[in-house]
């Protein structure tokens, strides 16, 4: 009888073990994924014309992983440069495009099953000139944009980091006009944590500018994720039905008083 009682005691704590076990070995998903788009520039002066010519496009992408891979690429073609970058558990793409005065960066890193790290970001650029044509002294000039942005930050139970980075800046004549840093999108330290926001937007801005002269014009958008995973090693789980042989042992000991 007590022999019966001991063995169902073992099975049940084994049972219990073999489902921590299974649950510390499952599929892990932590991830970070950051889109945003700044499109449709325009220049409007209060008098005259404002007349924007691009005249050169970059695009950065890089990725990397904690299993030492690491790839980077640089585009610098005109009007439309393109670059991505790809590694296990990460990617980016960035587009310039001077035709449709538009910056696009996509950086994601997502995470299953291992204990590591991934991380992406791309970078891209447009410079162009600004002339007022048309008018004399100083005129106002309006500078306008759309934005658009899609972000997903989510780890779970084995998650320990996860974050998304945002940077755009516009100058004129080396002058911030935009000039915005997201650096962290509610960056989730720890398991089980989810942030998600999608949307658009309008950026506005004004300068005065001396017409007749030429001003310089940049424009830069920076994307980023990273994800950092930790799941329990195999070798957890024959430590814990060790603990639960001792722990039956224990129990054993008790019944016999």
């Amino acid at each position: 009888m007590f022999r019966a009682k001991s063995f169902k005691v073992f099975v049940r704590l084994l049972v219990f073990g073999l489902l921590l076990g299974a649950s510390s070995t499952a599929y892990a998903d932590n991830l970070a994924i950051t889109s945003f788009t700044v499109s449709n520039l325009q220049f409007t002066s209060t008098t005259g014309t404002a007349q924007f010519t691009p005249t050169a496009t970059t695009a950065r992408a890089a990725a990397e992983n904690t299993f030492g891979q690491n790839v980077q690429n640089i585009s610098n073609t005109f009007p439309i440069a393109q670059a991505a970058a790809t590694v296990n558990f990460a990617s980016a793409v960035g587009t310039a495009n001077a035709t449709t005065n538009s910056l696009t960066g996509f950086a994601s890193a997502v995470i299953g099953d291992c204990s590591c790290s991934a991380s992406s970001f791309s970078i891209t650029t447009f410079t162009g000139t600004l002339v007022i044509v048309g008018a004399d002294g100083s005129v106002d000039v309006n500078i306008s944009a759309l934005t658009s942005q899609l972000r997903h930050v989510q780890t779970d139970q084995f998650g320990v980091r996860a974050q998304s980075e945002i940077l755009f800046d516009l100058f004129v004549n080396g002058s911030p006009v935009f000039s915005f840093q997201v650096d962290l999108l509610s960056p989730i330290d720890g398991p089980n944590g989810l942030t998600m926001l999608q949307g658009s937007g309008q950026l506005t801005g004004t300068v005065r500018l001396q017409a007749g002269v030429p001003n310089t014009i940049f424009a830069r958008l920076t994307t980023g994720s990273i994800a950092v995973s930790e799941v329990p090693e195999p070798a957890t789980v024959v430590m814990l039905i060790s603990g639960l042989g001792f722990m039956t042992r224990v129990l054993k000991k008790r019944s016999r008083r």
